[in-house]
């Protein structure tokens, strides 16, 4: 009997790979992940004709809209008439300046006034009430769930207006964009001029504004400020008045007058000075004895010179008359006389001199005492007049602030009418460039919108095609399940039931010996008879798979049939004690079998019966058992299958399946061959890995991968290799005999 407990390695015969990996199931072939999107091109072109009909859809039913940019720059006015003579240029906006004025353009007081001066309100376009409610709108306000507003408030038109309207700054330059959206041209040219005008008449009426504020406030002030100068020369004169400080030549009286005797002193003490001089002097020489008549004054008296003169002739006539008479001659002694008269009036005239220099002194003195005792008493008033000077100089100071304020004020007010006159229309911006109407929409255009509608199409038709094939759940080709489960690969089963209706693939294999499907099972029957346990070729092999519903049993059916067909003994084993369906696709009635074999309630030759349309021999599973687990692990199983092999020479076992059930797992511990039945496309590639690691942790034979129910039509997309039919040549009696 053969020893099926051995743990001998299963070849196929094909090369090896590595053990199965559930982490690289989802390692995807960029190659493959192509090819698969090419496979897929009524999904590309179904994606791309509806991404299509939506575009053209939308395109034709989009509204056209217009957009339309004006420009305004932004520079002080240089040589403007208030400021022609400032020798500074203007200074230039930077960018905060910018930024702020962009505010300024979308600030909702200027939208409100350029929906007022447009009359924006009565638009549809920008009115939101104005507008007919479409068809969900009337079924809502039919059934009251929605009311229809008559007016819209004026908030709700600016945001219309303001969702419509982009104002930026140009990049690098002082030029601000005004850009408007619209769905009509004329509107779409309107709105950024009119904004710009606005915006640049805002700009007037503040510079106007603050010109009108600050001469109102000056014109005020001018005529505080005349009430207040009037009051404090008013105050000026009225208290000059009453102290008396009249100015004359820019000084007052008593400060004229103290200036006067002041200098009028210093004069009479000088020529007192010099009158005592003069007196002491001539006292000197006449207590000394000296002549008087050298004295400065004496010589200088007009009486004394001519007298002098007489002297001297008379003298010199007296020289020459006593040159020839004697002294006591009557001429000469009358000369004498006539001299010593002379001489005698001399005296008196020097003697009246003195007296007169006396007289000088005297005068001298008393008017500088005099002098003296008005500058005292002058000095005496001053204490008094300049205190009074100090108010009086207070008071003028007033006055004459008030003055040089009124003045200021005055040169300021002309100034501000010179230049609210001069500049009334000047503005720190102007614009560069008006919006034009255009004469095509500009969303959407139908040429650029049709290119992109159509690159679009492209890459989202094969975008879709690329997710739904990178997120296939199964293998689609033979090359994918070898990769991924490492496992090899044993070929691919095509969907009878699109060939043949409803008929059980297993009576495929009869009616049409030639098909794909046959040729199918006999290259999977292939792998088996070259398939080796050590140094003897495999018997008994287990048919399972991952999940309910891959076909699996249809498979074992099959397959026994086609060893039957060949000339093999062939028993097939029907293990799913849970769900049998192995006589469904054999088309036999059911009878009791494995379960009754195991439970010592019937005999092989009770429940091996032979298949009715081929050679094969079936085992059913029998009647239902409470732990079918246990009775597929028990010792009896065993020795079911080695008296099995004895009798047979292939032994096909059906179980459930591998993630179903535990029973699987218990019968590839017996079994020589394992094949996975995995539905083409279907099966997640994750699922078959855990079957596979469930399968090797029972026994550490290799098991072969067999994809079923395969769409031949899809799979020629996939791989290189395809499945063919080879019809049946009938053999002519002549070529027999021969």
């Amino acid at each position: 009997m053969t020893d099926i407990h051995t743990n001998s390695v299963v070849t196929f015969g094909d090369r090896r790979r590595a053990a199965p990996n559930e982490s690289a199931v989802g390692d995807i072939s960029p190659w493959e992940v192509l090819r698969g999107v090419w496979a897929r091109k009524e999904i590309i072109l179904c994606a791309f004709a509806g991404f299509m009909a939506i575009a053209i859809l939308w395109l034709a039913t989009a509204t056209p809209t217009y957009t339309v940019e004006a420009r305004v720059m932004l520079a002080p006015r240089a040589g403007e008439i208030s400021t022609f003579d400032n020798e500074n240029s203007p200074l230039l906006p930077d960018a905060q300046t910018v930024q702020t004025e962009i505010q300024l353009l979308t600030s909702r007081p200027l939208v409100a006034r350029l929906i007022t001066d447009l009359g924006l309100a009565g638009n549809p376009e920008f009115n939101p009430a104005l507008r007919s409610p479409g068809l969900l709108g009337r079924i809502a306000i039919a059934l009251g769930v929605r009311h229809h507003n008559s007016s819209t408030d004026i908030e709700d038109i600016t945001n219309v207006v303001l969702s419509r309207l982009e104002v930026y700054q140009k990049t690098g330059s002082r030029v601000i964009a005004i850009v408007f959206t619209s769905a009509d041209p004329r509107m779409a040219a309107i709105v950024p001029n009119r904004l710009a005008e606005l915006y640049i008449a805002q700009q007037v009426e503040q510079r106007t504004g603050i010109n009108s504020e600050a001469t109102k406030w000056l014109a005020e002030q001018i005529e505080e400020l005349r009430g207040k100068v009037q009051q404090s020369e008013a105050a000026v004169e009225a208290f000059r008045t009453k102290s008396g400080l009249f100015l004359t030549n820019g000084s007052t009286v008593p400060q004229q007058q103290l200036t006067e005797l002041n200098t009028q002193l210093s004069t009479a003490e000088a020529d007192r000075a010099a009158t005592q001089a003069k007196l002491g002097n001539a006292r000197e020489l006449l207590a000394s004895g000296n002549a008087v008549n050298s004295a400065a004054e004496v010589l200088q008296s007009p009486l004394i010179q001519n007298l002098r003169q007489q002297e001297v002739a008379l003298r010199a006539q007296i020289a020459q008359l006593s040159e020839t008479l004697l002294p006591t001659h009557p001429r000469l002694q009358e000369s004498q006389a006539n001299l010593a008269d002379l001489e005698l009036q001399i005296e008196k005239e020097v003697r009246k001199i003195i007296e007169a220099l006396e007289n000088e002194a005297r005068v001298a003195n008393a008017r500088v005492n005099s002098l003296r005792a008005s500058l005292t008493r002058l000095q005496r008033r001053m204490g008094q007049l300049n205190q009074d000077e100090v108010q009086l100089r207070a008071l003028q100071r007033d006055a004459d602030t008030n003055r040089a304020l009124l003045e200021s004020f005055l040169l300021r007010y002309q100034q501000a009418n010179a230049r609210a006159e001069a500049d009334a229309q000047a503005a720190n911006a102007r614009i560069v460039s008006r919006a034009q109407q255009p004469t095509e929409p500009t969303f959407p255009r139908m040429s650029s919108a049709l290119t992109f509608a159509t690159v679009a199409g492209i890459i989202f038709a094969f975008l879709v095609t690329f997710l739904i094939e990178v997120f296939a759940r199964g293998f689609r080709t033979g090359e994918q399940a070898e990769r991924a489960t490492g496992m090899p690969f044993l070929g691919l089963v095509p969907e009878a039931e699109t060939r043949r209706g409803k008929t059980a693939p297993a009576d495929d294999v009869l009616r049409d010996p030639s098909g794909p499907y046959s040729e199918s099972i006999r290259a999977l029957q292939g792998h088996v008879l070259l398939a080796r346990v050590g140094d003897r070729r495999a018997r008994t092999v287990l048919v399972t798979s991952a999940t309910e519903g891959e076909g699996k049993t249809e498979t074992a059916a099959s397959l026994a049939r086609i060893f039957a067909l060949g000339g093999y003994r062939t028993i097939i084993v029907d293990a799913d004690l849970r769900a049998a369906s192995m006589h469904e696709a054999l088309n036999i009635a059911r009878r009791p079998g494995l379960a009754d074999l195991l439970m010592s309630r019937a005999a092989f030759q009770h429940v091996i019966r032979k298949d009715s349309a081929s050679p094969a021999h079936v085992l059913q599973a029998g009647t239902p058992l409470a732990n079918p687990t246990a009775a597929l692990a028990s010792s009896q199983m065993l020795w079911v299958l080695n008296a099995l092999q004895q009798t047979y020479d292939y032994v096909i076992i059906d179980s459930p399946a591998v993630l179903a059930a535990a029973d699987a797992q218990v019968l590839a511990k017996f079994a020589d061959v394992t094949v996975l039945v995995v539905r083409w496309s279907s099966t997640s590639r994750r699922m078959v890995a855990r079957a596979l690691k469930v399968l090797s942790a029972a026994s550490s034979r290799r098991v072969g991968i067999l994809l079923t129910r395969v769409n031949l039509r899809r799979y020629r997309r996939y791989g290189d290799e395809a499945l063919q039919e080879y019809p049946a040549h009938l053999v002519h009696p002549r070529a027999a005999a021969r």
